[in-house]
Protein backbone atom coordinates (compact mmCIF):
# COMPACT_ATOMS: atom_id res chain seq x y z
CA UNK A 1 0.00 0.00 0.00
CA UNK A 2 1.47 3.35 -1.03
CA UNK A 3 1.99 6.08 1.53
CA UNK A 4 -0.40 9.02 1.60
CA UNK A 5 1.82 12.04 0.92
CA UNK A 6 -0.64 14.54 2.41
CA UNK A 7 -0.72 12.58 5.66
CA UNK A 8 3.08 12.40 5.67
CA UNK A 9 3.24 16.14 5.05
CA UNK A 10 0.90 16.75 7.97
CA UNK A 11 3.05 14.88 10.47
CA UNK A 12 6.52 15.60 9.10
CA UNK A 13 5.42 19.22 8.55
CA UNK A 14 4.99 21.17 5.34
CA UNK A 15 7.91 23.58 6.00
CA UNK A 16 10.34 20.67 6.51
CA UNK A 17 9.27 18.94 3.30
CA UNK A 18 9.06 22.13 1.27
CA UNK A 19 12.79 22.26 0.53
CA UNK A 20 12.67 18.67 -0.75
CA UNK A 21 9.76 19.57 -3.00
CA UNK A 22 11.60 22.60 -4.39
CA UNK A 23 14.75 20.66 -5.17
CA UNK A 24 12.65 17.80 -6.62
CA UNK A 25 10.77 20.18 -8.93
CA UNK A 26 7.53 19.56 -6.97
CA UNK A 27 7.60 15.84 -7.76
CA UNK A 28 6.23 14.57 -4.45
CA UNK A 29 7.37 11.00 -5.08
CA UNK A 30 10.96 12.14 -5.62
CA UNK A 31 10.69 14.58 -2.71
CA UNK A 32 9.69 11.81 -0.31
CA UNK A 33 12.38 9.46 -1.64
CA UNK A 34 14.98 12.19 -1.19
CA UNK A 35 13.73 12.89 2.33
CA UNK A 36 14.05 9.21 3.22
CA UNK A 37 17.53 9.04 1.67
CA UNK A 38 18.58 12.04 3.78
CA UNK A 39 17.48 10.15 6.90
CA UNK A 40 19.49 7.10 5.85
CA UNK A 41 22.56 9.25 5.25
CA UNK A 42 22.15 10.97 8.62
CA UNK A 43 21.77 7.57 10.29
CA UNK A 44 25.08 6.45 8.79
CA UNK A 45 26.93 9.28 10.55
CA UNK A 46 25.71 8.52 14.07
CA UNK A 47 28.23 5.75 14.91
CA UNK A 48 31.18 7.79 13.59
CA UNK A 49 30.13 10.93 15.44
CA UNK A 50 29.74 8.93 18.63
CA UNK A 51 33.19 7.37 18.36
CA UNK A 52 35.01 10.56 17.37
CA UNK A 53 33.49 12.33 20.38
CA UNK A 54 34.53 9.52 22.73
CA UNK A 55 38.12 9.29 21.50
CA UNK A 56 38.51 13.09 21.51
CA UNK A 57 37.24 13.61 25.05
CA UNK A 58 39.28 10.70 26.43
CA UNK A 59 42.43 11.92 24.68
CA UNK A 60 41.98 15.41 26.15
CA UNK A 61 41.23 14.00 29.59
CA UNK A 62 44.36 11.86 29.54
CA UNK A 63 46.55 14.74 28.33
CA UNK A 64 45.28 17.19 30.94
CA UNK A 65 45.36 14.60 33.72
CA UNK A 66 49.08 14.31 33.00
CA UNK A 67 49.54 18.07 32.60
CA UNK A 68 47.96 18.85 35.96
CA UNK A 69 49.19 15.63 37.63
CA UNK A 70 45.59 15.27 38.70
CA UNK A 71 43.13 12.59 37.50
CA UNK A 72 40.29 14.77 38.87
CA UNK A 73 41.26 17.97 37.08
CA UNK A 74 37.73 18.60 35.78
CA UNK A 75 36.59 18.97 39.38
CA UNK A 76 39.58 20.81 40.85
CA UNK A 77 40.21 23.17 37.93
CA UNK A 78 36.84 24.83 38.43
CA UNK A 79 38.87 27.15 40.66
CA UNK A 80 41.95 26.96 38.42
CA UNK A 81 42.40 27.71 34.73
CA UNK A 82 38.62 27.64 34.14
CA UNK A 83 38.35 30.99 35.94
CA UNK A 84 41.64 32.46 34.73
CA UNK A 85 41.61 36.30 34.95
CA UNK A 86 42.00 36.51 31.16
CA UNK A 87 38.50 35.06 30.83
CA UNK A 88 37.05 38.19 32.44
CA UNK A 89 36.90 41.54 30.64
CA UNK A 90 35.03 44.84 30.65
CA UNK A 91 32.64 45.45 27.76
CA UNK A 92 33.87 48.68 26.16
CA UNK A 93 30.40 49.61 24.97
CA UNK A 94 28.40 48.98 28.15
CA UNK A 95 31.09 48.96 30.82
CA UNK A 96 29.68 45.68 32.15
CA UNK A 97 31.92 42.88 33.37
CA UNK A 98 31.86 39.87 31.07
CA UNK A 99 33.07 36.40 32.05
CA UNK A 100 33.79 33.45 29.79
CA UNK A 101 33.36 30.69 32.34
CA UNK A 102 31.86 28.26 29.85
CA UNK A 103 34.06 25.32 30.91
CA UNK A 104 33.49 25.88 34.62
CA UNK A 105 29.75 26.34 34.17
CA UNK A 106 29.50 23.24 31.98
CA UNK A 107 31.27 21.11 34.58
CA UNK A 108 29.15 22.51 37.40
CA UNK A 109 25.97 21.91 35.40
CA UNK A 110 27.03 18.28 34.89
CA UNK A 111 27.79 17.86 38.58
CA UNK A 112 24.38 19.27 39.49
CA UNK A 113 22.71 16.94 37.00
CA UNK A 114 24.56 13.85 38.26
CA UNK A 115 24.03 14.70 41.90
CA UNK A 116 25.80 13.08 44.82
CA UNK A 117 28.32 10.46 43.86
CA UNK A 118 29.61 12.39 40.84
CA UNK A 119 33.01 11.31 39.59
CA UNK A 120 35.45 12.44 36.91
CA UNK A 121 34.29 9.63 34.65
CA UNK A 122 30.61 10.47 35.05
CA UNK A 123 31.27 14.14 34.38
CA UNK A 124 33.25 13.32 31.22
CA UNK A 125 30.41 11.20 29.89
CA UNK A 126 27.91 13.99 30.61
CA UNK A 127 29.75 16.86 28.91
CA UNK A 128 28.83 17.68 25.32
CA UNK A 129 30.98 17.95 22.20
CA UNK A 130 31.09 21.74 22.46
CA UNK A 131 32.91 21.48 25.78
CA UNK A 132 35.80 19.52 24.25
CA UNK A 133 35.90 21.73 21.17
CA UNK A 134 36.37 24.76 23.44
CA UNK A 135 39.87 23.58 24.39
CA UNK A 136 40.95 24.66 20.92
CA UNK A 137 39.44 28.14 20.97
CA UNK A 138 41.82 31.08 21.38
CA UNK A 139 41.08 31.70 25.04
CA UNK A 140 41.43 28.30 26.67
CA UNK A 141 44.17 27.12 24.31
CA UNK A 142 46.32 30.11 25.25
CA UNK A 143 45.70 29.67 28.98
CA UNK A 144 46.77 26.03 28.69
CA UNK A 145 49.88 27.03 26.71
CA UNK A 146 48.95 24.84 23.76
CA UNK A 147 48.78 21.59 25.73
CA UNK A 148 45.53 20.37 24.05
CA UNK A 149 47.20 20.04 20.64
CA UNK A 150 49.60 17.48 22.08
CA UNK A 151 46.86 14.83 21.85
CA UNK A 152 47.52 14.78 18.10
CA UNK A 153 50.76 12.87 17.59
CA UNK A 154 50.68 12.78 13.78
CA UNK A 155 49.66 16.29 12.73
CA UNK A 156 50.61 17.19 9.15
CA UNK A 157 53.18 19.96 8.82
CA UNK A 158 51.51 23.36 8.96
CA UNK A 159 48.40 22.21 10.83
CA UNK A 160 47.62 24.59 13.66
CA UNK A 161 45.12 25.19 16.43
CA UNK A 162 42.79 27.17 14.21
CA UNK A 163 42.52 24.38 11.65
CA UNK A 164 41.71 21.85 14.37
CA UNK A 165 39.14 24.18 15.92
CA UNK A 166 37.48 24.70 12.54
CA UNK A 167 37.22 20.95 11.94
CA UNK A 168 35.83 20.23 15.39
CA UNK A 169 33.36 23.11 15.10
CA UNK A 170 32.17 21.85 11.71
CA UNK A 171 31.75 18.33 13.12
CA UNK A 172 29.85 19.69 16.13
CA UNK A 173 27.51 21.86 14.05
CA UNK A 174 26.90 18.99 11.63
CA UNK A 175 26.18 16.70 14.58
CA UNK A 176 23.64 19.21 15.89
CA UNK A 177 21.91 19.32 12.51
CA UNK A 178 21.57 15.55 12.56
CA UNK A 179 20.27 15.47 16.12
CA UNK A 180 17.60 18.04 15.20
CA UNK A 181 16.57 16.09 12.09
CA UNK A 182 17.68 18.84 9.72
CA UNK A 183 18.61 18.18 6.10
CA UNK A 184 22.31 17.59 5.36
CA UNK A 185 22.04 17.37 1.57
CA UNK A 186 21.26 20.95 0.59
CA UNK A 187 23.01 24.25 0.21
CA UNK A 188 21.73 27.70 -0.80
CA UNK A 189 22.74 29.98 -3.63
CA UNK A 190 23.32 33.72 -3.24
CA UNK A 191 19.59 34.35 -3.62
CA UNK A 192 18.77 31.92 -0.83
CA UNK A 193 17.40 29.19 -3.08
CA UNK A 194 18.15 25.60 -2.00
CA UNK A 195 20.02 23.20 -4.22
CA UNK A 196 21.24 19.63 -3.84
CA UNK A 197 24.77 19.39 -2.48
CA UNK A 198 26.76 16.74 -0.63
CA UNK A 199 29.75 19.01 -0.14
CA UNK A 200 29.23 19.58 3.60
CA UNK A 201 28.52 15.90 4.28
CA UNK A 202 31.67 14.86 2.43
CA UNK A 203 33.76 17.54 4.13
CA UNK A 204 32.65 16.42 7.60
CA UNK A 205 33.35 12.79 6.68
CA UNK A 206 36.92 13.84 5.81
CA UNK A 207 37.14 15.87 9.03
CA UNK A 208 36.26 12.80 11.09
CA UNK A 209 38.85 10.72 9.27
CA UNK A 210 41.47 13.43 9.87
CA UNK A 211 40.80 13.49 13.61
CA UNK A 212 41.34 9.73 13.75
CA UNK A 213 44.51 9.95 11.69
CA UNK A 214 45.94 12.82 13.75
CA UNK A 215 45.26 10.83 16.92
CA UNK A 216 47.25 8.03 15.27
CA UNK A 217 44.19 5.77 15.13
CA UNK A 218 43.45 3.55 12.13
CA UNK A 219 40.10 4.89 10.92
CA UNK A 220 39.31 1.89 8.71
CA UNK A 221 40.02 -0.67 11.43
CA UNK A 222 38.08 1.27 14.05
CA UNK A 223 35.00 1.79 11.90
CA UNK A 224 34.90 -0.93 9.23
CA UNK A 225 31.89 -2.81 10.63
CA UNK A 226 29.86 0.28 11.48
CA UNK A 227 30.77 2.70 8.71
CA UNK A 228 28.13 3.06 6.00
CA UNK A 229 28.74 6.72 5.16
CA UNK A 230 30.48 6.30 1.81
CA UNK A 231 27.77 3.83 0.74
CA UNK A 232 24.96 6.20 1.72
CA UNK A 233 26.67 9.20 0.10
CA UNK A 234 26.77 7.34 -3.21
CA UNK A 235 23.25 6.03 -2.72
CA UNK A 236 22.02 9.57 -1.99
CA UNK A 237 23.61 10.78 -5.20
CA UNK A 238 21.88 8.00 -7.16
CA UNK A 239 18.52 8.86 -5.59
CA UNK A 240 18.78 12.51 -6.52
CA UNK A 241 20.12 12.02 -10.04
CA UNK A 242 18.36 8.85 -11.21
CA UNK A 243 15.28 8.02 -9.13
CA UNK A 244 12.83 6.65 -10.29
CA UNK A 245 14.60 5.59 -13.49
CA UNK A 246 15.40 1.91 -13.91
CA UNK A 247 19.13 2.62 -13.79
CA UNK A 248 18.67 3.82 -10.19
CA UNK A 249 17.63 0.33 -9.08
CA UNK A 250 20.47 -1.23 -11.04
CA UNK A 251 23.03 1.11 -9.48
CA UNK A 252 21.60 0.58 -5.99
CA UNK A 253 21.90 -3.21 -6.19
CA UNK A 254 25.39 -3.06 -7.66
CA UNK A 255 26.51 -0.55 -5.04
CA UNK A 256 25.07 -2.59 -2.16
CA UNK A 257 26.81 -5.79 -3.28
CA UNK A 258 30.15 -4.01 -3.54
CA UNK A 259 29.73 -2.26 -0.19
CA UNK A 260 28.85 -5.33 1.84
CA UNK A 261 31.55 -7.43 0.19
CA UNK A 262 34.14 -4.88 1.30
CA UNK A 263 32.59 -4.61 4.73
CA UNK A 264 32.28 -8.27 5.67
CA UNK A 265 34.35 -10.37 3.26
CA UNK A 266 37.65 -8.47 3.24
Amino acid sequence: MSLNYLKIKKYISAPRLQVYEIVSANNTKRALKTYQANIRLAQAYYPLLTIVEVVLRNAINEELSTHFSDPHWLITQRTGFMIDPSLTHIDRRTGATRQNHYLKNSVQKSINKIGTGFTQGKIIANLDFGFWTAFFDNYHYRILAGVPIQIFSTLPTGTNRGMIFDKLTRIREFRNRLYHNEAIIFNKDTAGNPFFSLRLAKTVYKDIQDIFEWLNLDFIRWTKRINNVDFELKRMDYVYNFYPLRKYYYFRIKLAISHYKNKYLK
